[in-house]
């Protein structure tokens, strides 16, 4: 949140309130998301990564997988009817490192589990699952 202003100072500017985010409050989204649907992505990576944080925590529980299929469902009804392509909106969640993808299963990062040690790779080299 920013500070509230004094009567003869104007309002925080759009630019200040999008990087309060850097303060510890949340950035004005308005520009960019409506009625929870993406308006425009922001060119800008700081925000870019707000507005991504913002469609991945409301999209995605951090403790499920997803396949590609629904990945796509759930993205595509942030950018109907807007200019924005649900692909390149995936693309950009991983690329940021929002959710990670592997084996065709997409997830939270952070929930990715871990890489299994020697033992767990031989037994499983070898079948005895």
């Amino acid at each position: 949140m920013s500070a509230p202003h004094k009567k003869n100072e104007e309002p925080p500017s759009r630019e200040e309130a999008l990087e309060s985010d850097a303060r510890g409050g949340e950035p004005d989204l308005r520009p960019f998301v409506r009625d929870g649907r993406l308006i425009m992505v922001p060119a800008r990576q700081n925000r870019r990564r707000a507005v991504l944080d913002h469609v991945a925590a409301r999209s995605f529980d951090p403790a499920a997988e997803y396949d590609e299929r629904t990945v796509n469902e759930k993205l595509r009804v942030w950018c109907e009817g807007g200019e924005v392509d649900h692909v390149a909106i995936r693309r950009y969640l991983i690329d940021m490192g929002i959710l990670v993808r592997g084996d065709g299963i997409y997830r939270v990062k952070g929930e990715t589990p871990p890489e299994p040690g020697a033992a767990e790779r031989y037994v499983s080299s070898m079948g005895l699952e």
